[in-house]
């Protein structure tokens, strides 16, 4: 082993090897600069910790206590220090790694979760350390180890780590989040609240709710009945979201390792004695994290997950915490929800290898890579009718709901029509949903989404709307998609299907539409969804936007300000007001159209689906109190979509107020505020249609907001049984049909 030091002098508590065995091991004397540096293993906790919660990069995921939770996963804690022998050993820099070891090959893995730490953008230090880590590997055995520090990319170790013998690697911790500074005062922290966000904190307030704070202190019966009922809501929060949870005894043992040190917080939000929202926080120094947190469907509908998040905030400000780390952000939905406490958005800059030993750093990604799928297998197994079928290509089962999610937001080709909550939409049209994902390496590259119509004697049809979603600019889409349309037809032919009519969300044209003819697929005419839309760039400022819609656009949005329409937008999940309204409004127009009108629960399929996720909100235009124009915006990602919408119509010989022009222009400055890049306008006629067109009308009215004119790719069809398949072509061009 290296040397370990303690808390004293060099040569007191610190147990070094002789010189020529440090050599062997791969360790060398100290090198000599400004200061005077060596490394060592640390063994003193109370030491250890002290350091980490001063240091200028620090986080609690590199505390003591932390690493030996650890332990009962496998994983060995080292801690290997920096520090200026000419100060007595005050620690500078350093990690706590997590080793575990490939069985049979001796080989082994270590990972920094958060780590390196302190002061990092000291060049000595830094250099010390890195060299330190490689002489530490080859003395261990350790052929990668994989670090993840709390450093922005912008930061100075953000560019150290550039340097090309760092290898980019899959992140284990969240790489975006926002944090909170605890320096404001209160009213500078609530005027940064989301207005919303202070509405739902003061109606919680006024509904009766109550705060439960505990800390370390807290009696062991008081808090683990507490830790209980923290269990049971954020594992029903799990369930609803599609997020995993662990047994109650993580939780528990996690607050018994940190709770002497007082490291730990757990806020509860009541009502008449029902704990309905909660939030776990493990600290570090001046630094609080939120790890944890959910709330019950009754919590959510009385607001108690906004109101014990603020709880939380003036808890720790209270306390003297200097900041609050909301703790990433995985989905569109969650991000906005949390963006509305305010805070900095912050990206860090990720995992890296280090590899020290190549053939070991095979076998070490070999292992890695067995262990994701057999972690794969033991949830599938856990799940009803998960089916394996080709290559990485299985059902997907309600522990991907994150994964899923977060990829179609992702990639430029996720669509509402496949996202998660869309399947109970697909289950009121009457065709259930199938979904798939490919994996590889343990990570999901490609989600497929599958509408089943059952047919006579027991056959179907199966259609993918929108999809297979993938990155389709990858240097393997072709080889993915080629897996995702072999799972399909396998499954299909299970299922005992006819065919499968694939509609992706890829341009006319494109190098990924011709991927499609590329594979086989036989390409079709017809299509379910439109062919055509315009996609608007919300790059722009107001001002600039404003500039490229058409004069009688920028006329109407004006003219109906000085007219006095008055815009809203609603976020409220449970606001039926509003969806009713939305309703009635888009049937009166579809109704002057002569379209089909969709059903009221359908709407609510939808806004109840993607509403509680912050992926909806309805846009409201009103005059003199009287509702005018109503539109549904839905946000996937980087993406926005105007999905249905209705305006009245003016009698004749009234003043024009042009409520629809103020709502679209409110809808597109929503979803800027919420992330989108680009607003699809969901639906026009051809570019070169005529006025005798049906879609004519508001294709003119959408055509005035300017926008990239798109024809999406079209259809293919995988054929799964020939035969009846055609049959079935043989009888549609049959006389009379």
């Amino acid at each position: 082993m290296v040397g370990r030091g303690g808390g004293g002098p060099p040569g007191a508590a610190c147990r070094r090897l002789p010189e020529d065995q440090r050599r062997d091991r791969g360790w060398s004397p100290p090198g000599i600069g400004a200061v005077s540096l060596r490394a060592w293993l640390e063994d003193d906790p109370a030491r250890w910790d002290a350091f980490v919660e001063a240091a200028p990069y620090r986080s609690f995921s590199q505390l003591w206590e932390w690493g030996e939770l650890r332990r009962e996963g496998g994983w060995i804690p080292l801690r290997l220090a920096v520090g200026d022998a000419e100060a007595g050993d005050r620690i500078l820099a350093g990690a706590q790694l997590m080793v575990r070891r490939v069985p049979l090959f001796g080989t082994a893995l270590a990972y920094a979760p958060r780590g390196p730490v302190g002061a990092l953008d000291e060049d000595a230090a830094w250099s010390e350390l890195v060299a330190a880590l490689r002489r530490l590997a080859i003395a261990e055995r350790v052929a990668t180890i994989r670090i993840e520090p709390e450093a922005t990319t912008s930061s100075p170790v953000g560019q150290r780590l550039q340097a090309r013998f760092w290898r980019r690697a899959p992140a284990n911790q969240p790489t975006k989040t926002r944090i909170i500074d605890l320096a404001r005062s209160e009213d500078e922290l609530r005027a940064d609240l989301r207005k919303k966000h202070r509405q739902y904190v003061a109606k919680a307030e006024r509904a009766g709710l109550t705060i439960e704070r505990f800390d370390g202190g807290a009696d062991p019966d008081t808090i683990g009945r507490a830790l209980a009922d923290f269990h049971r809501i954020l594992t029903g929060t799990g369930e609803r979201a599609g997020f995993n949870t662990r047994p109650p005894g993580y939780y528990r043992q996690v607050w018994q390792a940190l709770a002497p040190a007082n490291r730990v917080r757990l806020y509860v939000a009541t009502r008449d004695g029902n704990r309905l929202a909660t939030l776990f926080h493990i600290t570090c120094g001046g630094h609080a994290a939120e790890l944890y947190g959910g709330a019950t469907p009754e919590g959510t509908d009385a607001h108690a997950n906004y109101l014990v998040k603020w709880a939380a905030i003036l808890g720790f400000k209270e306390e003297g915490f200097a900041t609050y780390d909301l703790w990433g952000e995985p989905t569109s939905g969650i991000a906005h929800f949390k963006e509305g406490f305010g805070g900095e958005p912050i990206e860090l800059v990720g995992a890296r290898d280090l590899v020290v030993n190549r053939a070991g750093d095979l076998i070490v990604r070999a292992a890695l890579t067995a262990r994701d799928q057999l972690t794969s297998s033991r949830r599938a197994r856990n799940q009803p009718a998960a089916t394996t079928t080709v290559g990485g290509f299985r059902e997907a089962t309600e522990t991907d709901g994150a994964t899923w999610q977060a990829l179609l937001e992702r990639v430029p080709s996720g669509d509402v029509l496949h996202d998660w909550e869309w399947a109970a939409v697909a289950e009121l049209d009457g065709t259930p949903v199938r979904r798939f994902v490919l994996e590889e390496k343990g990570e999901v590259v490609s989600i497929c989404s599958a509408q089943v119509r059952r047919t006579a004697l027991g056959r179907s049809f199966w259609y993918v709307p929108r999809g297979p979603v993938l990155d389709y600019d990858h240097p393997n889409a072709q080889q993915r998609l080629q897996r995702v349309v072999d799972g399909l037809r396998s499954a299909a032919k299970a299922d005992r299907a006819i065919a499968v009519r694939i509609e992706p969300r890829v341009e006319r044209d494109s190098p990924a539409a011709a991927l499609f003819d590329q594979i086989g697929l036989k390409r079709i005419d017809a299509t379910l969804q439109t062919p055509d839309t315009r996609l608007v760039d919300l790059l722009l400022d107001d001002e600039a936007l404003l500039a490229t819609f058409d004069k009688d656009t920028r006329y109407a949005i004006r003219r109906a300000e000085r007219e006095g329409v008055h815009t809203s937008v609603v976020d409220d999940p449970n606001d039926d007001r509003a969806l009713a309204e939305l309703h009635a409004l888009v049937t009166q127009t579809l109704d002057r159209a002569q379209y089909r009108l969709p059903s009221l629960e359908r709407y609510r399929a939808i806004w109840r689906g993607l509403a509680p996720a912050g992926r909806a909100r309805i846009i409201q235009a009103r005059h003199d109190g009287n509702l005018e124009a109503t539109g549904l915006l839905v946000i996937e990602g980087d993406r926005s979509i105007y999905l249905y919408a209705g305006s009245i119509r003016e009698a004749k010989g009234e003043t024009k107020r042009f409520p629809s022009y103020a709502a679209q222009w409110q809808m597109m400055g929503t979803a800027r505020e919420m992330g989108s890049k680009t607003h699809d306008l969901w639906g026009v006629a051809p570019e070169d249609a005529g006025p005798d067109h049906p879609w004519y009308g508001y294709s003119l009215f959408k055509k005035g907001f300017d926008g990239r004119f798109v024809s999406w790719a079209g259809s293919w069809e995988l054929v799964v049984d020939t035969a009846i398949y055609r049959l079935r072509e043989v009888f549609a061009r049959l006389p009379g049909r």
